[in-house]
């Protein structure tokens, strides 16, 4: 019985594992499948990775949770009956898209779970392969963004999905690049995330799984540093540079002496290669420095502190003044979230009306469920901060704790400003990087025990 159980839970795992793999390259190359295929395979590519949540949650439904698995589980449960009034409210309007609403905000804290039971703490080399393809696939997109950067905005790898030109979006003569991804903020985010796994990986305390790990990582950084600047675009290089920072925090906090050795002198050697890639090919940073070098009525930095406070504080001047009703619950959840014009009328005629849908997500949180999802979904999103720092707290191993640091610096930036109830890639890549701490956080308890089992076994019979 027990060994039936075993191979379960084995079984279950090497799914999961193959699952969590099949959501990344998804994520990664949407983008670039739907340019290639023909228009008609558009929106089931767009889809693919909501089929593959959903065979994740029936896939890990029967399992048993325990530890911050539970409670992440109890926390999903809680959060869908507080999401129970704006779904109502929405099916009023149109029922397919109170739906479509729940899936977007709920559906991928899946992620959050699959990656613990993908990887589970004896499966930690598996783990290590895991983010090791978050540093290698900074290669391939980096390689696509240059030959974006090179090509000219009506060629078709530099129009948007649906065919569409972006030259209107390009700044010093040079397109913000989208790499594989559907448009330029979504290969924002996954440079985020990129690296916080990235640098994470120079902490991690098992040796590395491969010889040639070192010369990934160092391709990696310089893919990461071209990527992020080639965007041209500021949630890329502002994203990934708070992301570092507050990383750094944490990890000053956690291990400063580790931190201060490893850390000071790899953030030295990217800061001298960034030079040395800015003089050698100045076209990759051309877009950046001609958005960043503000205009003759303010600087870049008043614009970026303007975008900030505007984005975080601009639904109080028509939130208030609207009827009661969408006031209190809204216009509907997801109708300002991408796709949501191809599967109902009632979101497309919103998204005209608002001239093609709000860009901040505190704008479309605010506007689709109105006081009261702000104060759940805000809610819900300073939770995960707390939850993802009370597992930080926990981990006792110190280069466990200085990889965690920096994803936790991805997710307190992504909760913060990240757009999650109109993004699903910008969603999945926060879940699964609160699931990338569970694991860790496993392995470390696990490491715990085990250490402390050899330390019993190896004491004189006579302390027995």
């Amino acid at each position: 019985m027990v060994g039936n159980k075993d191979y379960y839970k084995d079984n279950m795992s090497n799914n999961a594992e193959k699952l969590v793999y099949a959501l990344v390259i998804t994520l990664v190359f949407e983008g670039l499948l739907r340019k290639l295929l023909p228009s008609g395979f558009g929106l089931i590519i767009f889809f693919f990775k909501d089929v593959l949540c959903l065979i994740s949650f029936f896939l890990i439904l029967k399992r048993y949770f325990t530890g911050k698995m539970l409670t992440l589980l109890k926390a999903w449960r809680a959060i869908f009956v507080a999401f129970i009034p704006v779904f109502f409210a929405t099916i009023f309007h149109d029922p397919f898209l109170g739906f479509f609403g729940l899936k977007q905000y709920l559906l991928y804290v899946v992620a959050g779970l699959l990656v613990p039971v993908a990887f589970p703490p004896g499966k930690i080399d598996h783990f290590k392969k895991f983010i090791s393809l978050f540093i290698f696939l900074l290669i391939p997109t980096t390689l696509v963004a240059i030959l974006q950067n090179s090509l000219p905005g009506s060629h078709w790898l530099n129009r948007s999905v649906d065919g569409g030109s972006l030259e209107g979006f390009a700044a010093a003569g040079y397109l913000r690049v989208s790499s594989t991804f559907s448009f330029t903020g979504q290969y924002s985010w996954f440079l985020n995330i990129a690296s916080g796994f990235l640098a994470g990986s120079f902490f991690f305390p098992e040796k590395p799984i491969f010889k040639a790990a070192k010369y990934l990582s160092i391709t990696g950084v310089l893919c990461l540093l071209v990527g992020t600047f080639i965007t041209g675009g500021r949630t890329a290089v502002l994203g990934t540079a708070l992301s570092l920072l507050i990383g750094s925090v944490f990890s000053s906090l956690k291990a400063p002496k580790i931190f201060l050795i490893k850390g000071v002198t790899a953030f030295v050697l990217c800061f001298l290669l960034l030079g040395v890639v800015r003089a050698a090919k100045p076209e990759f940073f051309a877009a950046y420095d001609q958005r960043s070098s503000g205009s003759e009525e303010k600087s870049h930095s008043a614009e970026i502190e303007d975008r900030v406070f505007g984005d975080f504080f601009s639904w109080t001047n028509w939130l208030f003044i609207d009827d009661t009703i969408p006031m209190l619950f809204g216009n509907g959840i997801g109708v300002m979230s991408n796709g949501s014009e191809k599967i109902s009328v009632y979101a497309n005629e919103a998204k005209n009306k608002s001239g093609g849908g709000l860009e901040s997500d505190y704008d479309v949180t605010a506007w689709e469920g109105g006081i009261y999802l702000m104060l759940v979904w805000y809610g819900f999103r300073v939770w995960i901060i707390v939850f993802s720092i009370d597992m930080w707290k926990e981990i006792t191993s110190k280069k466990v704790g200085l990889a965690v640091s920096f994803l936790l610096g991805f997710i307190i930036v992504t909760c913060c400003y990240g757009a999650v109830s109109k993004q699903a890639p910008i969603s999945l890549w926060l879940w699964l990087s609160v699931g990338c701490i569970i694991t860790l956080l496993n392995y470390d308890k696990s490491r715990k025990i085990n250490s402390q089992r050899i330390a019993i076994a190896e004491l004189p019979e006579y302390f027995l």
